[in-house]
């Protein structure tokens, strides 16, 4: 059995560990704005990374939403799909992970 509160514990510091990188990614945006030392080329790009790199600090803090409203409902580690469980291993490695490995790569 795992402990719950460990699990909790883990997703909330991945969490935490994520809205910093966003708040850190947003601060290098505003220190870009204010230099304005940057060309047009250099700053279109940084804004590319920035927005891809944002979109998916955003997509992960939904899917540690989702893992801890399971972890709060009673389903976590259980699969989405074919209501198996999600083997311990796959979720050290992805603790919101919410697919076990067959389904996740049948979906893929």
């Amino acid at each position: 059995m795992r402990d719950l509160n460990e699990l909790r514990d883990k997703l909330m510091s991945e969490r935490e560990e994520i809205q910093s990188r966003i708040a850190h990614v947003q601060k290098g945006e505003q220190r870009e704005t204010a230099d304005h030392q940057t060309d047009n080329a250099h700053e279109w790009e940084n804004s590319e990374i920035r927005d891809g790199v944002q979109v998916e600090a955003q997509d992960e803090l939904k899917k540690i939403d989702h893992a801890l409203q399971r972890l709060d409902q009673g389903s976590y580690g259980i699969c989405s799909k074919c209501g198996q469980p999600i083997a311990d291993a796959r979720l050290e490695a992805l603790p919101y992970a919410d697919l076990c490995i067959d389904c996740a790569e049948a979906a893929s």
